[in-house]
């Protein structure tokens, strides 16, 4: 089984709160971590507590408005190919055809390699900047909108592939939604 490079929106950023209670860290101090360390936008997403997580989802009206300008901007530049085309074409196509509470449903499904959820995404820690530097496990529910064609060998990646979806923010950032782009290896 190998891995892939693979783009994607952090859809969800879930972390355990037994930590953040532990050491005694805010919300408004995970928040400030995560977008420092990870570049992520926080601002794009809303907190949910549940029982043992904090959950941070893409808020509702920034995924219904920016997620199909977004895909209609970038798919050119990552499928070059006739079979790229015609992939993104019909996600674009579907997520225009049905209401936005289905879009992660149908990602769910994994009809199409440009369009899906992905359920094999490392996790990451973060150290947070306060005395002992605790950290915090983060894990993501990831919305693919690119899986490379080739399979990688890779270890210890993080610094490059942050680079990078600094590097694809830029690029994109008349989009707001790309602040929340994920770069990951997946397999």
């Amino acid at each position: 089984m190998g891995q892939f490079l693979a783009l994607g929106l952090a859809y969800e950023i879930i972390a355990p709160l037994d930590p953040l209670r532990k050491y005694d860290i805010s919300i408004e101090s995970l928040q400030q971590e995560i977008q420092r360390s990870l570049y992520y936008d926080m601002d794009l997403y809303e907190t949910e507590e549940s029982e043992k997580s904090l959950v941070f989802t893409i808020k509702d009206d920034v995924f219904k408005e920016g997620l199909i300008p977004f895909l209609e901007t970038v798919y050119p530049h990552l499928y070059d190919n006739s079979e790229g085309r015609d992939g993104y074409a019909a996600v674009l196509d579907r997520l225009r055809s049905i209401p936005c509470g289905e879009w992660i449903d149908f990602a769910q499904d994994k009809e199409n390699f440009a369009f899906q959820m992905d359920d094999y995404i490392e996790p990451r820690y973060i150290e947070m900047p306060i005395d002992f530097r605790p950290e915090v496990r983060l894990r993501f529910g990831t919305l693919i909108f690119y899986v490379g064609y080739g399979k990688i060998i890779t270890e210890g990646m993080h610094d490059f592939m942050d680079f990078f979806k600094f590097c694809f923010q830029e690029a994109f950032k008349d989009h707001p939604i790309a602040k929340a782009v994920q770069v990951n290896i997946t397999g």
